[in-house]
């Protein structure tokens, strides 16, 4: 039986070396990525869902709505096209209006990170508020949205502020 010289135990070392910092680097840039979606509790703010629809000159349509507000140089914002592209066909399958609005100076003070989703009933009270997802990616199927667009497609008022998670998202320093 063959044994190990010198330099292949190098060898070995070496390789198992490099192994463990391309997985600790991969590790860490992947957690440095999770942020927490509103940590200064600007959702939790007496009257935060009046002075959004104010802020958006929002009138009461008649019809149920999903506000998506993105930011355009978000890296977050671009992982998620994909699941903003389903979100909006699911919605709209379910007789919701989507309205996409883009980040500005004056949301920033009202809107703690993106990209976010804000959803109102057709009578104009608040229904949902906050990430369109959680974790890593923010993809598709760890989303709250989509279970509160059901619900209010059944008939049921979630009344749901999502402010507790991390994710993939631009924190708004306003």
């Amino acid at each position: 039986m063959p044994s190990l010289n010198k330099s292949n135990s190098f060898v070995f070392s070496l390789i198992a070396t490099w192994l463990i910092c391309v997985v600790a680097g991969l590790v860490y840039f992947q957690l440095e990525q999770l942020k927490p979606f509103d940590s200064s509790k600007i959702l939790m703010q007496k009257h935060w869902f009046s002075n959004f629809k104010k802020q958006l000159d929002w009138i009461d349509s008649g019809e149920p709505s999903l506000v998506l507000i993105t930011e355009k140089n978000c890296g977050c914002t671009i992982q998620a096209k994909p699941h903003i592209s389903s979100l909006t066909s699911f919605a709209t399958n379910k007789g919701i209006k989507i309205v996409e609005v883009e980040l500005t100076p004056i949301l920033k003070h009202i809107i703690p990170a993106t990209p976010a989703a804000v959803i109102i009933n057709k009578a104009g009270e608040f229904v949902y508020a906050g990430p369109l997802s959680e974790g890593l990616a923010c993809a598709q199927g760890s989303g709250f949205v989509e279970t509160v667009v059901t619900n209010l497609a059944a008939g049921f008022n979630s009344n749901l502020l999502i402010t507790q998670t991390k994710g993939c998202y631009c924190v708004n320093n306003a």
